[in-house]
């Protein structure tokens, strides 16, 4: 998928093979969805890996279309993590939209600058807020 705003691959059909480490940033195929739910293409950030099966990642969607109102979990990326790995839009991390999908409707993230595909990590930090985030939300 050739995105024309973005300038540059976003998306192929080749899946993972692996389970990025936790907090790695990458982009999921919601397609066979229904909405509600996330039925898109979009980045997502990885919470953890299954324990017991190789091909399943705990996420939560990455969103351009900034929440109303903003709650406790909805989390702000940092912007200049966005313009470097993303589409350089504002986003939002949507903790209410956590979900299990497999390795298979995952793909790395494209380099804008050198074109390779990588897994940015968003750091422990973040991810540690985002984590607390979707507590909130769920009441744990």
């Amino acid at each position: 998928m050739y995105d024309l705003n973005l300038g540059y691959d976003i998306f192929s059909d080749v899946s993972l093979l692996f389970q990025p480490k936790a907090g790695s940033v990458v982009y999921c195929d919601y397609s066979g969805f229904i909405a509600p739910e996330m039925i898109k293409k979009r980045p997502v950030i990885v919470i953890s890996k299954h324990r017991h099966n190789s091909k399943l990642l705990m996420l939560v969607p990455i969103s351009t279309t900034e929440p109303k109102p903003v709650l406790d979990y909805h989390v702000e990326m940092d912007s200049q993590f966005c313009l470097i790995h993303l589409s350089g839009k504002r986003s939002w991390v949507k903790c209410d939209m956590i979900n299990v999908v497999s390795t298979e409707r995952l793909n790395l993230v494209r380099d804008r600058k050198s074109g390779l595909r990588h897994a940015p990590n968003v750091g422990d930090t973040f991810l540690k807020k985002i984590k607390e985030s979707i507590k909130k939300f769920h009441n744990l």
